[in-house]
C-alpha cells in the first residue's frame, strides 16, 4: 500500500499509465470514429450506386472531394475546440493581468499618498524646529554683537565683525532651509492655492534654469481637494524637469483650466521634441510616475512629441471640490 502511494503521489489524471483517460485521446478517437464511418459509408454508397464504366472516374473524384470535404470538417471542429479554449485562457490572462495592473496603480498611489505625508511632516519639521533654532541663535548672536559694541575697547572689534559673519551665516541658512523645506512641500500649495502655487514653480524654474516659463490660470476653483491639487503641482514638476534635462528648449507655455468638469493642464516647449518610443520606456521613470499618479486620480496624461519643434503635454482630470458645509444660524 504504501508504495502504490509513493509511486502514485502527485501524479495528474490521465498520465498514470492510462492513455485513454486524457482529454484530448478521448477527442481525437471519437473524431476519427466519426470521419472513418462517414468516408467508409459514403464510399460504399457511392461504389454500389455505380454500373457503368464511364462514371467511375466521377466516382473517384467524388470520393477524393469526400475525403478533403470529411479532413477539413475534421479541422475546423478541432481547431474550434482548441481555439475556444486558448480564447478562454487568454480572457482569464487578460483579467489577471487587469487585475495585477488595478491593484499596482492602487499600490502606485497609496505609495505616493505616503510619500507626500512624509514630504509634509519634515518640511514642518524643518521649518518650525531648525527655523526656530536659526532664529535664536540669530537673536543670541545679535545680543551680544549689541553688547560688544556698547564697550569702547577696540580690541573686540574683530570679535564684533566674526558675529557679523556669523549672523549673515545664520541668515543664509535660515534662507537655505525654507528652500529646502519650499521644496519638499510647497507653502503656497496649501495656503495659497494650486494657481499661485504653479506660478511660483515656474519662476523658481527660470531662476534654476534659465528657461522662461509662462503660464495662464483661468477658472480654478479655490476649494479644490488638497489629493487633486498635489497630483497636478507634482506632474507639473516632473514635466519641467524633463524639459530643462532633456528639451533643450529656450521657452515653456502653460495653461491650467477648467471646462466642465474636469481640469486641464497643458504644457508645451520649443525644445527638440520626444522619442516617441520613450513614453512606453520602463527606463522613463518620470514619465511612468506622471501617468501613474494621473490615473490614480481617475485621469490621464496625453505626450504629443514632434521632433524638431517641440513636445505637448495635455493632463485632464476629473474635477474634485472639497464640500463646504454651511452653518445656519439658529
Amino acid at each position: 500500500m504504501n508504495e502504490f502511494l509513493t509511486r502514485h503521489r502527485g501524479t495528474p489524471p490521465g498520465l498514470n499509465g492510462e492513455p485513454w483517460s486524457r482529454p484530448e485521446a478521448r477527442i481525437v478517437l471519437t473524431y476519427l470514429i466519426l470521419a472513418s464511418a462517414w468516408i467508409v459509408g459514403s464510399d460504399l454508397l457511392m461504389t454500389t450506386s455505380v454500373f457503368d464504366k464511364d462514371e467511375i472516374t466521377v466516382i473517384q473524384t467524388l470520393k477524393g472531394l469526400n475525403f478533403i470535404i470529411t479532413t477539413a470538417i475534421l479541422l475546423f471542429f478541432v481547431l474550434r475546440r482548441a481555439y475556444d479554449g486558448w480564447r478562454v485562457a487568454e480572457e482569464n490572462r487578460r483579467v489577471v493581468i487587469e487585475q495585477a495592473r488595478e491593484k499596482f496603480r492602487t499600490l502606485c498611489s497609496h505609495v505616493q499618498d505616503l510619500r507626500e505625508e512624509d514630504r509634509i511632516r519634515i518640511a514642518r519639521e524643518i521649518h518650525d524646529e531648525l527655523g526656530q533654532l536659526l532664529t535664536g541663535i540669530k537673536m543670541e548672536v545679535r545680543m551680544l554683537e549689541n553688547r560688544l559694541a556698547d564697550r569702547e575697547d577696540r580690541t573686540l572689534n574683530f570679535a564684533i565683525d566674526k558675529l557679523v559673519e556669523v549672523s549673515e551665516l545664520v541668515d543664509e541658512t535660515t534662507a537655505a532651509v525654507q528652500n529646502i523645506a519650499s521644496g519638499l512641500r510647497p507653502s503656497a500649495l496649501d495656503n495659497q492655492g494650486l494657481g499661485t502655487a504653479l506660478i511660483d514653480e515656474a519662476g523658481e524654474f527660470f531662476q534654476r534654469c534659465g528657461i522662461p516659463c509662462a503660464i495662464v490660470v483661468k477658472n480654478l476653483p479655490d476649494n479644490l481637494q488638497p489629493a487633486l491639487t498635489t497630483a497636478v503641482f507634482r506632474i507639473f514638476q516632473e514635466a519641467l524637469v524633463n524639459i530643462a534635462r532633456h528639451a533643450e528648449a529656450r521657452r515653456v507655455d502653460c495653461k491650467l483650466s477648467v471646462r466642465g468638469s474636469v481640469l486641464i493642464l497643458e504644457i508645451s516647449d520649443d525644445g527638440k521634441g520626444m522619442d516617441p518610443s520613450s513614453i512606453g520606456d520602463p527606463k522613463s521613470l518620470g514619465l511612468m510616475g506622471m501617468v501613474e499618479r494621473a490615473e490614480s486620480m481617475g485621469g490621464h496624461v496625453v505626450f504629443l512629441p514632434n521632433p524638431g519643434k517641440g513636445t505637448y503635454v495635455i493632463l485632464t482630470m476629473p474635477l474634485l471640490i472639497t464640500q463646504c458645509e454651511t452653518i445656519l444660524p439658529e
